[in-house]
């Protein structure tokens, strides 16, 4: 467990009990011990899974979140908040790096006017820190993979457009729990924040909002590319299946010429003419050159 308390308007380190520190992390477990006044069935929801919440209890707030990791991006880990008028409560189950990263930062920099409701928001902030820059990152590896398919550089892109489309969802699952509990947070139902605490989560919801706007944008543009993938492949079938009707084209009436000559009637003339041979050859390569070129211009070859 780690305690913080706000002095003078910064966040530092504290020895104080669990009750009177201003902020504190800790275990489903530590808080299973000292809680005297959380609802027991909020403490058991911290260690379950499940989908990202806020409720308004007689006296706090409590909040669920899915934390995306730092070192597994597209996975999830759980973290509680019990907000009070006095404190700040996160819970954890498992590690508690994101949060604790977020306070030490307002440890180490100091921040004017820091309050409790500044905290929650600088932990929610954090939440979405990078996420620009790699939603970003992320469309230049659609456009480039569309690139490459268009040039035909990309013979099998199957792979890279569903992981695409996994990060996609991930993305928009994780914004949309978020969106959820910011405009929960902005109806401020027990009263917790201030106007200009709701001013800043105002701006975090349209921030998230806007996050979860350009994950639909992208995953509508992955999809384009996957039908352009899907025309490229058809295109290839296509050409094939013209290729193998024009092979089919030119030795058709040559297959009928052999079946026509190899009946073997007794009264068939060609067989006993000496240039009978040589004049089926020259028939049949003749027939071919004038099928290829008769294909050609009509720009089937």
């Amino acid at each position: 467990m780690k305690c913080y308390k706000l002095e003078e308007n910064t966040l530092a380190e504290a020895e104080e009990s669990f009750e009177s520190s201003a902020v504190c992390i800790c275990s489903v477990d530590e808080l299973q011990q000292m809680n005297t006044r959380f609802a027991q069935h909020t403490i058991e929801e911290c260690r379950g899974t499940g989908a990202a919440k806020l409720e308004a209890y007689d006296g706090y707030d409590f909040i669920l979140l899915n934390v995306a990791d730092d070192d597994n991006r597209y996975s999830t880990h759980r973290v509680a908040l019990y907000v009070t008028p006095e404190q700040v409560i996160f819970v954890c189950h498992g590690h508690c790096e994101t949060v604790e990263k977020v306070l030490q930062t307002l440890v180490n920099v100091k921040t004017v006017n820091l309050n409790l409701s500044r905290v929650l928001y600088a932990f929610f902030n954090s939440l979405t820190n990078n996420d620009s820059q790699e939603l970003e990152d992320l469309e230049e590896q659609v456009s480039d993979l569309e690139h490459r398919i268009i040039e035909g550089e990309e013979e099998d892109c199957i792979r890279d457009i569903v992981a695409m489309r996994k990060r996609l969802m991930f993305y928009k699952k994780y914004y949309e729990q978020l969106l959820d509990v910011a405009e929960s947070i902005e109806e401020n139902t027990n009263g917790m924040l201030s106007s200009g605490a709701l001013r800043y989560f105002k701006m975090f919801t349209a921030r998230v909002d806007r996050l979860n706007r350009n994950i639909l944008n992208l995953r509508d543009y992955v999809t384009q590319v996957r039908e352009a993938y899907q025309s490229q492949v058809d295109i290839k079938l296509n050409e094939i299946m013209k290729l193998f009707t024009v092979i089919t084209a030119i030795f058709l009436p040559l297959t009928l010429l052999v079946g026509w000559y190899g009946m073997n009637f007794k009264n068939m003339p060609e067989l006993q003419w000496p240039y009978g041979y040589t004049m089926a050859i020259i028939i049949s390569v003749l027939f071919v050159v004038v099928s290829i070129i008769y294909f050609k211009k009509r720009k089937i070859l």
